[in-house]
């Protein structure tokens, strides 16, 4: 994948953490791509979590960039998404963060608590 495509996905899923965050991230964005990684720690289906990130890649070999804390409204279809930066097994990643099912960001008040849990400082790191 890494040869062919430029980058690839390894998906840590939530069963091996606390049940709750799992560690879907890319490799190969910021050596090939010249632009951070991704991380998602939705538990969600990992084929939706490698799409996205497709999504994403796609877009910046378009020449597209992603910056933390802005709002972008073209990755999935009828809702908007962020990014926030942080720390995932020693690297700097920007964590993906999707909203919920009425379209409410984790960054926003009314956001249901299950999808506020992608903002948490989770340690990655110690669970590796």
């Amino acid at each position: 994948m890494l040869e062919e495509y430029g980058w690839y996905m390894d998906a840590i899923f939530a069963e091996e953490y606390d049940e709750i965050h799992a560690n879907y991230h890319t490799h190969g964005v910021q050596e090939n791509f010249n632009h951070m990684d991704f991380q998602i720690v939705l538990n969600m289906d990992p084929e939706v979590a490698n799409d996205i990130f497709f999504t994403l890649i796609d877009d910046i070999n378009k020449g597209k960039r992603f910056e933390e804390g802005k709002e972008y409204s073209d990755i999935l279809e009828g809702f908007k998404v962020t990014f926030k930066q942080y720390r995932e097994m020693g690297r700097d990643v920007l964590r993906v963060l999707l909203p919920d099912e009425d379209g409410i960001l984790p960054t926003e008040e009314n956001c249901d608590e299950y999808y506020k849990t992608q903002l948490d400082d989770y340690d990655f790191d110690g669970n590796d």
